[in-house]
């Protein structure tokens, strides 16, 4: 028994200590090319390198174009999921840079005019470094994710989403509330492959359902600052509210709030609220405001997506599903 006890706490020792310690100094995933491997990978594939800005160090960085969309993929989407789904974020992903990629006529980062894109995700794609994965995902975990997200990448390597010949503006969320929103009703354009869609089996997803909860003096308060004139019960703001018009999504488009009619985007702005399918009650002195799903509603739904490949979707059917009337092209050799 005593023999057998130590086989076990060697057995542990070795897996918990010596194993990781092997990887580590041994798996190439984390090794970083130096300036000589940069050359010879890029007389390799020629050209296929973008300019990133970098804003934790402000600069900008020469990265090959399936590296980055390896890291933003990694950054944009839980790596748990399907790989059917991780691939339609790779071409997501991909067409946006190339439609911003000044070698191929794109017009570049607005913000940061020598660089194709930045790594800001409220202005352009979130990114993140091979040791920044680690970090998000730990050692055990990095192993796995980081090899399905390169098989992801990979296997779509240099495809691109185009409409009527040209690269769409590729928008995603998180998390719909069993639809998505045409294009008109969030930012006011039309946009012919921007149209709502049936989004369903997302009710796991962790954001579908949320509530928050605020006192009628914070409820107040914040609507007195948005709009300094308007008119509104402070003992029962909630009672001057009414729905006026709802997306084709089944979110609030418009509202009435006391004397004032507003679009339902800048009241989840104004409330920090996860998206615009909210309804609202009133409990004791404050009123819980309830929302469905998470993000704008626009385009693809990342939970969506995920659903549709657990139940055997594959990367087309998903992305032909939330941008109508697309193709999907190898543009990039």
């Amino acid at each position: 028994m005593k023999g057998a006890g130590y086989y076990i706490i060697f057995f542990i020792i070795f897996v918990v200590i010596v194993v990781p310690g092997l990887i580590v100094k041994s798996c190439k995933p984390i090794q970083f090319e130096g300036p000589s491997e940069q050359k010879r990978i890029k007389e390799a594939v020629g050209e296929n390198f973008i300019s990133v800005y970098i804003n934790s160090s402000k600069k900008i960085e020469k990265i090959l174009l399936e590296d980055y969309v390896k890291g933003v993929v990694a950054a944009e989407m839980p790596a748990s999921f399907n790989i059917e789904a991780l691939k339609a974020q790779s071409v997501a992903a991909r067409t946006y840079v190339y439609k911003r990629w000044r070698t191929v006529g794109g017009n570049g980062c607005s913000l940061h005019p020598k660089a194709d894109v930045c790594d800001n995700p409220s202005h352009c794609q979130a990114w993140i470094t091979k040791s920044e994965m680690l970090k998000k995902w730990g050692l055990f975990s990095y192993y796995h994710y980081y090899s399905k997200i390169n098989q992801a990448v990979n296997s779509t390597a240099g495809m691109i989403i185009l409409y009527q010949d040209e690269p769409i503006d590729q928008l995603f969320f998180s998390t719909s509330n069993g639809k998505t929103e045409n294009s008109e009703d969030v930012w006011e354009k039309q946009i012919p492959y921007l149209r709502s869609v049936v989004s369903p089996d997302e009710e796991a997803a962790p954001r579908f359902f949320a509530v928050k909860e605020f006192t009628v003096e914070e409820i107040v308060s914040k609507l007195r600052q948005k709009w300094p004139d308007i008119v509104i019960d402070h003992k029962n703001p909630q009672a001057q509210w009414k729905v006026l018009e709802v997306s084709e999504g089944g979110r609030v488009k418009k509202m009435q709030v006391g004397n004032k009619v507003i679009k339902g985007t800048e009241f989840r702005q104004l409330f920090e609220l996860n998206s615009t399918d909210f309804k609202w009650e009133r409990s004791g002195k404050n009123i819980k405001i309830m929302t469905t799903g998470y993000g704008h509603g626009v385009g693809m739904s990342q939970y969506g997506a995920d659903a549709m490949a657990k139940n055997g979707a594959s990367y087309i059917d998903i992305i032909k599903h939330y941008y109508k009337g697309v193709e999907i092209i190898k543009k990039i050799e």
